[in-house]
């Protein structure tokens, strides 16, 4: 029997990487008129070179389901019948970290009110003027403003098991990669484990030495160190998972992972942390500054003690957190399996998921897709239904608390 020392290393697939870097100012606009406006007024505040679009804020929704969100991004709201409205679809296709500096036709303090409570920086009614545009610009930089899109952070989900081997690499990757490809959001998957690269093993993609970089030295961590280091699966999915020797003692500390995570949520709609079951200081800081805390557990009594013991550990009952509880291979414990019930009854919570227990599910897979929910069906469902949680949005198939049977 071969050690563990000795499985080979996952085969590099290649993955072709977006572009590395945001535009800094990108505009959309609805008319000849306002773009010559535009243009004159982004020369004079240094931007010559900005791109302007014909087509409003209908073709920005468009073009920025497709592309990487600029820093900066102006749109003309002009003969919108909804304005409001367009700007919450706006804020669904850009990423975190875009500034939007909204222009339109309509000069009423209600409509400013509600666009700057929408997320907007600022409001310039036409025409567009040179100093108009620069206290707009002054204005995202400057203390005190009111919150604006720029302003709004990604999502972070820690998973965590109540014990080793209940799957938890495997959920926070298949979850990761649902939210990345069924629901078209940049995701940042983090393995905190530096030692064994299990998420990169399960995407079969090579690790890289980035993660254990970025921690050692987090003042080096930046935009362009992360696009550097992170591992691309497909156009929206990023990985940052290590495979250092095992011999390697590496010091993580509390506020590397803080530097880390609130960075990624400046650049990503979600950032997935597996996080290991471990006392030390990184870890539980991972825990401290996740949205949502998701405790993984098995039918076992092991477990279900584990479970009880790391909720009290994550106080639940805060108000920063939302805490779920998922049940994960259901029904392969047999007769030494506790039940549902019972699970409930000692940890006195209902479990959020049930995921089954599908090993047929997971020996089928291949270097085309190689996470398990990439295929329709009952586990499927079940990502699909922790992805809910999360997102709010609606799964694709059958409602996501029916338990499989």
């Amino acid at each position: 029997m071969r050690s563990f020392l000795e499985i080979p290393a996952p085969i590099d697939r290649p993955a072709a990487r977006p572009p590395a870097t945001r535009a800094p100012l990108l505009a959309f606009v609805a008319d000849g008129e306002t773009e010559r406006a535009l243009r004159d007024a982004l020369q004079h505040n240094g931007f010559a070179d900005a791109t302007i679009t014909r087509g409003g804020i209908a073709k920005a929704i468009d073009a920025l389901g497709t592309q990487r969100s600029p820093e900066l991004l102006i749109v003309d709201i002009s003969g919108v019948a909804m304005p409001v409205s367009e700007i919450h679809n706006l804020a669904e296709v850009c990423e975190p970290g875009v500034t939007v500096i909204a222009i339109g036709d309509r000069n009423e303090v209600g409509l400013y009110r509600d666009l700057l409570h929408a997320g907007v920086s600022d409001y310039i009614v036409k025409p567009v003027t040179a100093p108009l545009l620069t206290k707009a610009l002054n204005a995202r930089t400057h203390p005190g403003e009111p919150a604006a899109i720029h302003h709004k952070l990604g999502t972070t989900a820690a998973i965590v098991g109540a014990r080793g081997g209940v799957g938890t690499t495997t959920l926070a990757v298949n979850l990761a990669w649902y939210l990345a490809e069924r629901q078209n959001r940049r995701v940042a998957l983090v393995d905190l484990d530096l030692h064994n690269g299990d998420c990169a093993l399960a995407l079969n993609i090579k690790p890289t030495a980035g993660l254990r970089e970025a921690l050692v030295n987090p003042a080096r961590i930046d935009s362009i160190l992360l696009e550097r280091v992170m591992a691309p699966v497909g156009e929206r999915l990023f990985v940052l998972s290590a495979e250092e020797p095992l011999r390697d003692k590496i010091e993580v500390t509390a506020e590397a992972v803080e530097t880390l995570v609130t960075a990624l949520r400046q650049q990503f709609h979600y950032v997935v942390l597996d996080v290991p079951r471990s006392p030390a200081a990184a870890c539980l800081q991972a825990l401290d500054m996740a949205d949502f805390r998701v405790v993984v557990a098995d039918q076992t009594l092991h477990s279900a003690r584990d479970a009880v013991r790391l909720r009290r550990a994550l106080r639940e009952g805060s108000g920063a957190h939302h805490d779920l509880f998922v049940v994960n291979r259901h029904g392969e414990g047999g007769r030494n399996a506790i039940t549902l019930e019972e699970m409930q009854r000692i940890l006195e919570l209902r479990p959020k998921t049930v995921i089954p227990f599908q090993p047929a599910l997971f020996a089928a897979a291949d270097s085309n897709t190689p996470v398990a929910v990439a295929r329709r069906g009952k586990f499927a469902d079940a990502v699909a239904g922790l992805a809910l949680e999360l997102s709010g949005r609606q799964p694709e198939r059958r409602r996501w608390w029916r338990i499989a049977r």
